[in-house]
């Protein structure tokens, strides 16, 4: 399951229609501070591994299985940049009343290193609320910090922050999300109706407008809702467009103004959305975007000696499955075509599948055997929970 350094050139990717630019590549505009970007042609960035760790972050690429990984390493040309982390293992997402999960049951275990049943966010089977990595490290004196490119009262990212028997109650979610007790410290999303945001500004958070106001802010409970878009170009503040890769850079800017360091969870949403529609192009374009917030997550701590970058998902979606024979020609052909070639590759549901996903971390050298047990040299995604809580001490 340990995956060793890979010598690989990394090719920058141009995207159909629009172009993705490193946050760092345009000069480090949006934090507070100018970085050198990464020479990815010398080989990936390897963090040094440590036992203990000031700050986690967690990469969750909703509905992005194995399968999409590796369509977006054939469309690429080379491997993803979570593919290039040196520790990897499987993950059984099996919830606690289903083989196949949903995104709240997904999201419980991975947050509270619970099985759930599928509906239920942050709440034990039997009903009561379970602690989740959130307050483990507000325990511990850290900021936390959620990050989705969904709508931000999703099943994904209320898994680290609210408690609800039934994902579809929002202002339930909303409300203890909001909580004036709340350990979260930072919420970027999609977005966020007004009625909803009146919640959270009456708890004392701040509405912050513009993405470079991020990580200049020095209130301590901060809330943002932006358009992001794959396409959107990292560092242009022209356009009504934010992209995944400026936001948790910004994100992670603001949280580590604690000296006691910080966890943030950034989620991928749109992936999901991609298979559910069996739309490849789309897929595609949320799968790379995503990519590209995990190497601004690499490019943030890559002079640290304290931070553990994991990537993850809750679940696979649409069941794809690829060919052997599938090329890059032939992905950027049916790309070019808006998807409607699909030579190469078959959706086999639009809903979720029982697939195993993939872990990759960067940052610790985490014995995978010791959570596998012999189950085919896999973990469970409570397992992830456990290993950040570990990481941190807690």
């Amino acid at each position: 399951m340990k995956k060793f350094k890979n010598t690989k050139k990394w090719i920058s990717l141009a995207l159909a229609g629009a172009t993705c630019f490193s946050l760092i590549s345009c000069g480090g505009k949006g934090g507070e501070r100018e970085y050198v970007p990464h020479d990815w042609s010398q080989g990936p960035i390897i963090l040094d591994n440590v036992t203990q760790a000031k700050n986690v972050i967690l990469l969750i690429g909703d509905g992005m299985g194995p399968n999409q990984i590796k369509a977006g390493e054939i469309f690429k040309g080379e491997e993803l940049v979570m593919q290039k982390f040196p520790y990897s293992t499987k993950v059984e997402t099996r919830s606690a009343d289903s083989a196949v999960t949903d995104s709240a049951a997904a999201g419980t275990a991975l947050a509270t290193g619970t099985r759930t049943n599928n509906g239920c966010i942050g709440k034990h089977p039997n009903g009561f609320n379970l602690r989740t990595i959130v307050d483990y490290a507000h325990d511990l004196g850290k900021r936390t910090g959620v990050i989705t490119t969904e709508e931000l009262t999703g099943a994904t990212p209320m898994a680290f922050a609210a408690h609800a028997t039934n994902r579809g109650s929002t202002f339930e979610i909303v409300e203890s999300a909001s909580d004036v007790k709340s350990n979260v410290n930072l919420y970027l999303s999609y977005t966020l109706s007004a009625s909803y945001t009146y919640y959270f500004e009456n708890t004392g958070y701040k509405i912050i407008d513009e993405v470079d106001d991020i990580s200049k802010s020095k209130k301590d409970k901060i809330l943002g809702s932006y358009l992001i878009n794959a396409h959107a170009p990292s560092m242009n503040d022209e356009l009504d467009f934010a992209s995944f890769d400026r936001l948790v850079w910004e994100a992670l800017e603001y949280l580590s103004k604690d000296e006691d360091g910080f966890f943030l969870m950034a989620e991928g949403a749109h992936i999901d959305h991609g298979g559910h529609n069996n739309d490849m192009v789309y897929m595609l374009d949320e799968l790379l975007a995503f990519d590209l917030g995990v190497k601004a997550a690499l490019e943030w701590a890559k002079e640290r000696n304290d931070t553990v970058v994991i990537v993850t998902a809750d679940h696979e979606t649409g069941g794809l499955q690829l060919d052997e024979g599938l090329t890059q020609e032939m992905l950027k052909a049916d790309y070019d075509a808006g998807g409607f070639i699909c030579e190469g590759y078959e959706w086999t549901t639009t809903g979720h599948s029982a697939t195993d996903v993939w872990c990759f971390i960067n940052g610790a050298d985490i014995d995978f055997s010791k959570y596998s047990f012999g189950r085919d040299d896999r973990i469970q995604n409570v397992d992830i929970f456990k290993i950040m809580k570990e990481l941190m001490g807690a």
